[in-house]
């Protein structure tokens, strides 16, 4: 099993444990964009939005925003009602948070989301058990890829790198772990495009597969 070498495994939260519909994404960027006078070319530039770092970036070349302006607009809109409304945990999330504590591993969340989209998100997980998470935004860490907030976790679980497999779903996962000094998985949720060139130690459809 790939778990088998490692004591510690980390999960990515928003597109790896849970799912947003992309009919949310799809609607709410645009029309935030269009109050503030900007425009989308391209549909996979919301996609690079909501799945990859260096969000402000994006707001500016892709959408011909400042990024300020564009977040004060995007946070009024992307309520906790709405947000949760669209979001579901994937069927097989629940049941890997329990195999990790079964095999008596440690677990752990790490997301960029705000606290209140976590906190939303995990609920959604039916209590599956897991040693700590970590909402970055909220905690003041830089976003991923910065490793800093994957050393505090490592500290705070008195885990080493080496003992540490990272599962995501974007290329800015793979990155983040990459600079932690982990091991990464990635976890196909054919949602958006992945570098190959990130290199992941395995490819799976599903964390199921990280128990076969």
């Amino acid at each position: 099993m790939i778990i088998d070498r490692y004591t510690h495994i980390s999960f990515d939260l928003d597109g790896t444990l849970v799912h947003t519909v992309p009919e949310y994404r799809y609607g709410l960027v645009p029309v935030v964009v269009g109050q503030l006078g900007g425009s989308i070319e391209e549909k996979r530039h919301i996609d690079q939005f909501w799945f990859e770092g260096d969000r402000d970036t994006t707001i500016r070349v892709c959408f011909g925003l400042e990024p300020d302006a564009f977040w004060d607009t995007f946070r009024s809109m992307d309520t906790p009602e709405e947000r949760s409304r669209h979001t579901r945990a994937y069927d097989d999330a629940e049941r890997a948070l329990r195999k990790v504590s079964e095999a008596g591993k440690k677990a752990s969340i790490l997301t960029g989301a705000p606290e209140w989209i976590a906190k939303m998100e995990i609920e959604k997980l039916n209590s599956a058990p897991h040693d700590f998470y970590l909402s970055l935004t909220s905690a003041g860490f830089g976003q991923k890829p910065d490793p800093e907030s994957f050393h505090f976790a490592l500290a705070k679980l008195g885990m080493a790198a080496h003992e540490t497999l990272y599962v995501g779903n974007s290329s800015e996962d793979a990155r983040y772990a990459k600079n932690a000094g982990v091991d990464f998985v990635y976890l196909e949720r054919k949602e958006h495009e992945f570098d190959p060139k990130e290199y992941p130690i395995a490819t799976i459809h599903s964390p199921d597969e990280l128990f076969a």
